[in-house]
Parts: C-alpha cells; structure tokens; sequence
C-alpha cells in the first residue's frame, strides 16, 4: 500500500522566497541549477509498505528497510510524523498524510511488532 507524504507549505514557501531573492541578485545562474537539484532530491515523497520491506521514496533516493529490522514506530502528538526505529542504532522521521492509517497497515505487515496505544514496540524490547 502506498502512502502519500504530508504536504508540506513551508518547504514551498521558503524555496519560493530564496528563488526570489537569487532572482533579484546576480549570482542567480548559480543557485538556481543547486535549489533545483535540492527541490529533485527531495519531492516527491511516499511509504510503500511492500510484501517484505518498507520502502521510504523521497525524490531520486530509496530506502528498503526490512520489517524485520523494525523494532519501534509511533505517531508524534501533535506534528503528525512518525518516528521509526530499525537496526541497532537508526531511527528515521517520516511525515505520511495519515500517520494513524499508515501505523495500521505497519502493524499489520510486521507481526513481531506489539501494539500498545499509538506505538508499535517489538514484542522482545
């Protein structure tokens, strides 16, 4: 299932505010081609939750992190994003439009994770 990233308005805005104020400068052939990569790198986001793996797309970047290596996930209070912790030592920050839908399909996809209120622990920690 795919998950979409919240849309996030400061992230436009404020690539709009420096593309003005490079374009009222004189060093705009420059920047330009960099914010440009910058903006390619990082959009379009999504969460694909696969039959083996959860798959992180942000722009041109993937990141395969099997279910297996999971062993924290829950939902901010207030801001929406999700906290994941995999591995022995990563730990990842997602934003996906529904962070409550997006735990769901998580708990469902990787058995070993135990539920207790917005979190998902593994049923070892």
């Amino acid at each position: 299932m795919t998950h979409d990233a919240k849309y996030d308005w400061w992230i436009v805005a404020a690539i709009a505010l420096d593309l003005f104020v490079l374009l009222i400068g004189h060093d705009f052939w420059i920047t330009i081609p960099v914010l440009l990569v910058l903006a390619i790198c990082a959009y379009p986001q999504s969460y694909v939750t696969t039959a083996s793996a959860l798959l992180v797309r942000g722009g041109l970047a993937r990141r395969s992190i099997p279910y297996g290596a999971i062993t924290y996930a829950a939902q901010a209070d207030s801001s929406g994003k999700v906290e994941i912790q995999y591995g022995l030592h990563s730990q990842l920050w997602i934003a996906p439009a529904d962070p409550a839908a997006f735990i769901r399909d998580l708990a469902q996809r990787a058995p070993h994770l135990t539920r207790r209120g917005r979190r998902l622990t593994a049923a070892y920690a």
